[in-house]
């Protein structure tokens, strides 16, 4: 009843998204169409306005990614569907096919996250006691209770493991793990985590 109740408050929406999606800039309109189809594959969704409405009924934390690429046009009608209330995105430079698992808890701060990040909850990518700030590659996955703080760099297709303490520089295409984090296997293929 539930679900059937937020789908329903998703499709009156539709027309308000409609015509916001004419005021956003090219830029805004590409990262939200990769993050959306990121979404898609990992949901197994189908594309088109009902595949949407499902995804924005059911998923706060695709909303509070959504709201947040639209900038303070989103204080226009964040209000009718909310986005998740304990996530924290303070990053302005987010590569777009961006997915937050579940997300509760979570503080996005880093300096720059590449595109195809998949990010879990109870994560903070954060600042240092000398306000430095991660830079975190393309095709990066963050898993639940992973820290990553102070000016290190994430190089692409990494796993950061759940818990892990990132604390220094992490060399590409590797899996770290464990506090502090270290190296614990280096892939030889491309991780592709576009689903």
């Amino acid at each position: 009843m539930r679900e059937k109740f937020f789908l329903f408050r998703a499709y009156l929406f539709l027309p308000v998204v409609m015509v916001l999606w004419l005021t956003l800039n090219g830029a805004q309109k590409r990262l939200i169409i990769a993050d959306r189809n990121q979404w898609y594959r990992w949901q197994h969704i189908q594309d088109g306005w009902k595949g949407f409405a499902y995804l924005f009924a059911n998923y706060p934390e695709y909303r509070s990614i959504l709201y947040w690429r639209m900038g303070v046009k989103r204080f226009l009608f964040s209000w009718w569907m909310r986005p998740l209330r304990d996530l924290y995105i303070n990053t302005k430079d987010i590569g777009g096919g961006l997915i937050i698992q579940h997300g509760f808890s979570t503080i996005i701060s880093a300096k720059k996250i590449g595109e195809n990040c998949k990010i879990y909850h109870h994560v903070t990518l954060g600042y240092s006691h000398d306000l430095q700030a991660p830079v975190i590659g393309n095709n990066v996955e963050v898993c639940c209770g992973a820290k990553v703080i102070g000016g290190v760099t994430v190089g692409d297709n990494v796993l950061i493991g759940a818990g892990a303490l990132v604390v220094k520089d992490v060399p590409a295409n590797t899996v770290v793990g464990g506090v502090p984090a270290s190296v614990i296997k280096t892939l030889d293929h491309q991780r592709d985590l576009t689903l």
